[in-house]
């Protein structure tokens, strides 16, 4: 990476840890976020979306470890035979151990997709699919990560979602408020955003945390999945 381009990114992560910091302490001090105005997408009775953005998206699971058996009838010198034999033997134990490694549980689908985050739901919008929606009321495990641009979620009946990227200490204060309510001040994970919150002595005014939109404007938005 160039040295500009490095200096470019370390002064974004300081300006969107800032970020984080500045959203911790309008939460702490009993203040809601402000919504946004989105048009195109279809909310629900009292739903309000609060953050607008980019993230990098991925899920946990197995792939199912199939594949397709290369066969074939040759005919011809007994030289020539053997070696499409040995050929053919060699593409189906590649494909075998190809298969083998897909059935190991790891992070999968990796792409960057428009993310909204509501205090209902974490929606993402994937290529061919449209909208998917993770509902807070669903999630079972809660593993923010804002020092490693990160957070995971568990569902009760869903493969578990990871989303990461620069907003991630912005969403994990949002998510931890809207996941864990009045327990989210005793999350360890944005413990360093809150710890910087307290430091920081005085409260934000009214209104100068709001819903946020950064740069990346998102695609035209699907259909979510159902609660």
């Amino acid at each position: 990476m160039a040295r500009n381009q490095k200096g470019a990114l370390e002064q974004r992560q300081r300006e969107e840890w800032q970020l984080g910091i500045d959203w911790a302490r309008w939460l702490l001090a009993g203040n809601q976020p402000q919504p946004l105005t989105i048009y195109g997408l279809v909310l629900e009775p009292g739903e309000v979306p609060y953050v607008h953005t980019q993230t990098h998206y991925s899920r946990l699971y197995r792939g199912s470890g199939r594949y397709t058996h290369s066969g074939g009838f040759f005919i011809g010198h007994p030289a020539l035979v053997m070696g499409a034999l040995a050929a053919n033997a060699a593409v189906n134990m590649n494909r075998k151990a190809v298969a083998k490694r897909n059935t190991e549980l790891m992070w999968r689908d990796l792409q960057e997709v428009p993310t909204v985050a509501t205090n209902y739901r974490i929606l993402t919008q994937l290529p061919g699919r449209g909208w998917l929606s993770f509902y807070y009321n669903s999630v079972q495990e809660f593993y923010p990560d804002p020092a490693n641009w990160m957070i995971n979620f568990g569902f009760m009946e869903a493969e578990p979602l990871r989303i990461a990227g620069l907003t991630a200490p912005t969403l994990s204060v949002l998510t931890a408020w809207c996941v864990l309510g009045d327990r989210w001040v005793g999350e360890p994970g944005i413990q360093p955003l809150l710890q910087a919150a307290a430091a920081s002595g005085s409260h934000l005014d009214p209104g100068a945390v709001q819903g946020q939109i950064v740069a990346e404007q998102p695609r035209e938005l699907g259909p979510g999945d159902p609660r």
